[in-house]
């Protein structure tokens, strides 16, 4: 993941060129040119920031690379400020950006229907299917404690205790092997997923 390269601003008085220079007063950051100031904004206001050293840097009165150096951010960052700029404008630093929210896909009637599939031991897979929902996004609600998966009753404890030799014999003895005499086991498998 890309980390964001915050600008450093100068604690008195610098100049990224000739021309123009940069002084943090209290709270705010002023740009000048010779004796008067031309931008200003907040030390945290990092959307005005980017638009003022991509304007400056479209007005030509500042070079991509003095920004870089001076504000020590990345190169892809102010290339990409000034595709903004180029292509938005102001309203590419300053509106807000929509976001396209997906529904809720587990409604109440969903939920209450899904939690009685999961009661009548379906797995989250098969209610997936049946709802056309991700079983993610079950799984995440039984995590969440929207749901809850019942514990499946216990294997029935087989009374008559083989020692492994014995078992052993009687898988040596089936002709498909284990998988063909051991369905109670096979049984308990498919019971918990």
């Amino acid at each position: 993941m890309v980390q964001t390269l915050f600008p450093v601003f100068p604690t008195k008085v610098k100049m990224i060129n000739d021309q123009i220079g940069v002084k943090p007063v209290g709270e705010k950051i002023l740009y000048f040119n010779g004796s008067g100031v031309i931008y200003e904004h907040d030390k945290d206001d990092y959307s005005s920031f980017r638009y003022i050293s991509s304007q400056m840097i479209e007005l030509k009165t500042v070079r991509q690379k003095d920004v870089i150096k001076f504000f020590k951010v990345s190169k892809s960052s102010v290339i990409r400020w000034q595709r903004i700029y180029k292509q938005k404008g102001a309203k590419g630093f300053f509106a807000s950006k929509k976001v396209k929210k997906g529904g809720n896909v587990l409604t109440p009637e969903v939920l209450l229907r899904v939690q009685e599939n999961l009661n009548l031991g379906k797995t989250v897979k098969e209610i997936g299917a049946n709802f056309d929902i991700k079983p993610d996004t079950i799984v995440k609600a039984i995590h969440s404690g929207r749901l809850t998966k019942p514990k499946l009753a216990a294997a029935p404890v087989d009374t008559e205790t083989k020692t492994q030799s014995q078992r052993s014999q009687i898988d040596i003895k089936a002709p498909m092997g284990v998988g063909c005499t051991n369905e109670e086991g096979r049984i308990n498998a498919i019971k918990k997923k």
